[in-house]
Formats: C-alpha cells, sequence, structure tokens
C-alpha cells in the first residue's frame, strides 16, 4: 500500500497473507473490500509487487479445498487481473480459461464465475491487441450480463466493452457505453475509488480519440491528482496516467498554435 503511517507501507506478506486468512472479510464499503486487497492500517488497497503476492496466496490457500467455491473462482480471478496489469496476459487469459472449464453450465456458480471470467479474459486479450476477439467474447455474453447483480462486474463490462469497441474504429457506440461505466461507478462508490478512476481512464482516452481533448483533459487530470494523492508522483500507475494527460496536454498545444484560415 501507500501507507504515510509508522510502517510507511512496508509489512511482510506472510504476516499479511495470515491476518488475511483469519480476518477473512471486512465490512469496509459495504463488505466490498476484504483484508486480501487493502491495508488494515491506512485502508489504500494493495499496489505493485505486494498485491500480486498477495493475490497468489489467496489463490493458494483457496485451491486446498476440493471443490470449486465462490471464494476460489473469486481468489483465481483476482489473480488474473493483477497479472493483466502486470502485463502477464497469456497467463491471466489461461486461469481464466480455467474458471469456465471448472465451473459446469449447470452449477450456480455460473452467473457469479463465468461471466467476469469472460470479461476478464477479454480484458487480457484487449490488453495483448487483440481486441477483436475480446469484442466477440464481450457481444457473446450482452444477453446475460443482466445476469449478474454485482455493480462492478457490470462496470467492468462497460469499460471493456467500451474499450473493445473503440481498439476496432466503432468509437461512436464506444463513447456513451464508457459514460454510463463512468456514472454507475461514480454514483455507487464515488469520484475517488479505484474501479471509477480506471473507468475514467477508459472514457478520457475515447474522448482525446474523439479530438474532445477538453473533456479529456478535465477526465484525465482527476485520475491523475487521485494517483498521486495515493500512490505518489513516482509510482508506476501515476507515471501511466500522467503520461496520456501530457499527451493531451501536447495536442492542445498544437491545436493553439494552428493558424487560423482566412
Amino acid at each position: 500500500c501507500a501507507c504515510r503511517g509508522p510502517s510507511a507501507g512496508f509489512a511482510h506478506a506472510e504476516c499479511l497473507a495470515k491476518m488475511a486468512a483469519r480476518d477473512a472479510r471486512m465490512t469496509v464499503e459495504g463488505g466490498r473490500v476484504s483484508r486480501w486487497n487493502l491495508c488494515g492500517t491506512c485502508l489504500q488497497n494493495f499496489t505493485g509487487k505486494l498485491e500480486l503476492e498477495m493475490r497468489r496466496r489467496r489463490w493458494r490457500l483457496s485451491r486446498r479445498v476440493d471443490s470449486v467455491t465462490q471464494d476460489s473462482c473469486d481468489a483465481l480471478t483476482s489473480l488474473a487481473r493483477t497479472l493483466i496489469r502486470h502485463e502477464e496476459f497469456d497467463v491471466a487469459e489461461r486461469l481464466y480459461v480455467q474458471v469456465e472449464r471448472d465451473v459446469p453450465d449447470d452449477d450456480p456458480l455460473h452467473v457469479s464465475a463465468i461471466l467476469p471470467a469472460e470479461v476478464g479474459r477479454a480484458s487480457a486479450l484487449i490488453n495483448a491487441d487483440r481486441s477483436r476477439d475480446a469484442l466477440e467474447i464481450l457481444m457473446r455474453i450482452r444477453p446475460r450480463v443482466g445476469l449478474c447483480e454485482s455493480v462492478a462486474f457490470r462496470v467492468s463490462y462497460g469499460q471493456n466493452l467500451s474499450a473493445a469497441l473503440g481498439a476496432v474504429g466503432r468509437k461512436e457506440e464506444a463513447l456513451p457505453i464508457a459514460k454510463d461505466a463512468v456514472e454507475l461507478a461514480t454514483a455507487h462508490w464515488g469520484h475517488r475509488d479505484d474501479i471509477t478512476l480506471n473507468a475514467m481512464y477508459v472514457q478520457a482516452q475515447l474522448l482525446a480519440s474523439f479530438g474532445r481533448l477538453l473533456e479529456a483533459k478535465a477526465a484525465m487530470g482527476h485520475v491523475v491528482a487521485e494517483r498521486t494523492r495515493v500512490l505518489g508522483p513516482d509510482h508506476e500507475l501515476t507515471r501511466e496516467k500522467q503520461h496520456l494527460l501530457d499527451s493531451i496536454h501536447e495536442h492542445l498545444r498544437r491545436c493553439r498554435m494552428k493558424p487560423r484560415s482566412t
């Protein structure tokens, strides 16, 4: 985490994993967050290598149970999402395929586990520059999206669908979907939550590609400010978002320098 307390964000992963296993769930923001995800001191999400290590430990622990459970599916998909952020796209896709293989069609877990796994797999494909394959998956499951009650899932589906549509040139369809995802996330968690910031990032990319640079600048300015506040200016996630904001600023500068036609 980016904890500014006495530990300065440093702790043994082994200790954190034992604490998370012992006190598996905390009622924080409606029970959405667990100790596998956040620091018990500052309530900030784990990031970087610590986040990946915690995901791996949770998955290993869940595999000790013979049957497939919601927790084991959640552990595997959480690990896969983190692998995507670390650009291990092929490994992430294999994990998502494993979830789909482990849960039969008539299992009650099909909606709560398979649909998020399909979206996660699409996300891995988008990041691996295979947006057409991702779009095929997302359009196939679109009629069943309403079966899943999770707001986080619906936001994730929206931002991945908009990203895939934008990547294949269907930007006019993509932008309203991205806007809806941001509004849904903001209404549910506020404008500082990690899910909301990720949705804003996708929306800003689409706005920039449309040439709506002032709107893109406003969205990315907020994302960068929040990443800087929580993670600091030198964190990889902050630098990644700052790069897009700098690019938007440069495009705006060039637009202002262009001579007007007479």
